[in-house]
């Protein structure tokens, strides 16, 4: 099943697609939509499988019946899964993409091969709307590896404790706003996103998702400069432990360059508290680099977790992703691709002003296992680190250094644990 923290969340649904059953194989395993009347039934189902039966009511709250598809074997519902149809950005260009939150079986469905069947046609489904890529995070690597998934972008969390804060915002100052009312905060997010490589397009239920089921205990600030204007933002969920020490979870930040040192500022003050602070950012930070030293050095990863991406449609996402201006030649290449058939070959890659063209090839000096072509999209590792791993052969000196200078980019990560 595909980790998750809390419920799935509802994006902008994609087009077409699974409208009918589609057999999965001769045991009468069919994939397919769910109907509204199954709603309740599929998120049951998928709690379940967390280990998390009460949290079907949020999750009844937060996602639409058109999120879910399932297998039904015997007229049973066996397995589902949850997504997401949000944009993604890589080098600042938007490109289409869809998430995978919550994949679940029956309690009686284990080995049976339903989670397996259930991503093929989800797969099947993705290259007939167009979809080029996938993501998710993984509680069990195995099932997406074999589905061709792999690490592909970093989530670190971080935490501090708020004495090594800055305890002051000026020149701006911190105004608290309405949860029901972010409209700053996504403007200026839509501003930011861009300049994150591997960041969501989100939508207002992505958001909505965000904030979360405990309101509460959750507030919202937005960082606004000497003449106003929202600079940056904090969502933060406030708890206790150890009896009054403070505990402050960043849900979601970001600021304009220059607002970093203040936006710490709106969480130092909680320093007489003994309060700590966890965050989410890239690893490193750089965010980290405005403290000074004596502060710096108080910081560490508390958790992390690694993300998962495939190319659903190899030509298709190496054309729609950017490249770096100044660099331009090619690669030939062949791919075997069993979930996803179309993009088994031979194939050239051509970079020139930003741009990739993939075009079939006669033959290929280099073999890439679709795993490979994941973590060399985003940048997430390099082609050399790829040929150690076994993920990419046949490669030349030529080849590594073309692929290098054509992916090598700004680390991937993620905001937020879906």
């Amino acid at each position: 099943m595909s980790e998750q923290v809390e419920a799935g969340r509802p994006g902008e649904q994609g087009a077409a697609g699974a409208d009918a059953t589609t057999r999965i194989d001769d045991t009468g395993a069919v994939y397919r939509r769910i109907r509204p009347d199954e709603h309740e039934a599929v998120n049951e189902l998928i709690a379940l499988g967390f280990g998390r039966p009460g949290a079907t009511s949020f999750a009844m709250e937060v996602t639409r019946p058109e999120s879910f598809r399932v297998i039904e074997a015997d007229g049973e519902l066996v397995a589902a899964l949850d997504k997401n149809d949000l944009g993604q950005f890589w080098l600042g260009r938007r490109m289409p993409s869809t998430q995978i939150c919550r994949v679940a079986t029956v309690p009686h469905g284990g080995g049976r091969g339903y989670a397996g069947a259930l991503m093929t046609g989800y797969l099947h489904e993705l290259h007939e709307t167009g979809t080029p890529t996938a993501t998710l995070f993984a509680s069990t690597l195995a099932l997406y590896r074999a589905a061709g998934f792999e690490c592909a972008g970093d989530w670190t969390e971080y935490s501090l404790r708020a004495e090594h804060l800055p305890r002051r915002t000026a020149p701006y100052r911190a105004d608290r706003v309405p949860l029901d009312d972010l409209d700053e905060i996504r403007a200026l997010y839509k501003v930011i996103a861009p300049t994150r490589h591997g960041a969501l397009d989100r939508d207002e239920a992505w958001w909505r998702w965000l904030i979360g089921r405990d309101r509460g205990s959750t507030v919202a600030f937005v960082l606004r400069d000497p003449d106003g204007a929202a600079a940056g933002w904090a969502i933060v969920g406030f708890g206790s432990e150890e009896g009054w020490r403070v505990r402050a979870r960043v849900i979601d930040w970001g600021c304009l360059p220059g607002a970093e040192r203040a936006l710490y500022g709106v969480l130092g003050s909680y320093g007489p508290l003994d309060g700590v602070v966890t965050w989410s950012g890239p690893d490193p930070d750089p965010s980290l680099f405005v403290l000074p030293d004596r502060q710096f050095g108080h910081y560490g990863p508390e958790t992390r977790d690694h993300w998962l991406l495939r190319l659903v449609d190899v030509r298709r996402a190496l054309e729609l992703r950017a490249y770096p201006e100044l660099v331009s030649g090619s690669v030939r290449f062949s791919v075997d691709d069993e979930r996803c058939p179309w993009n088994t070959g031979s194939w050239e890659l051509e970079i020139a002003d930003g741009k990739g063209r993939v075009t079939p090839a006669a033959d290929a000096p280099v073999t890439a296992s679709v795993r490979a072509l994941g973590p060399l999209f985003t940048g997430f590792l390099g082609p050399e680190e790829l040929v150690r791993a076994g993920l990419l052969t046949g490669a030349g000196a030529p080849d590594l250094a073309f692929l290098r200078a054509a992916f090598t980019t700004h680390r991937p990560w993620s905001a937020e644990h879906y």
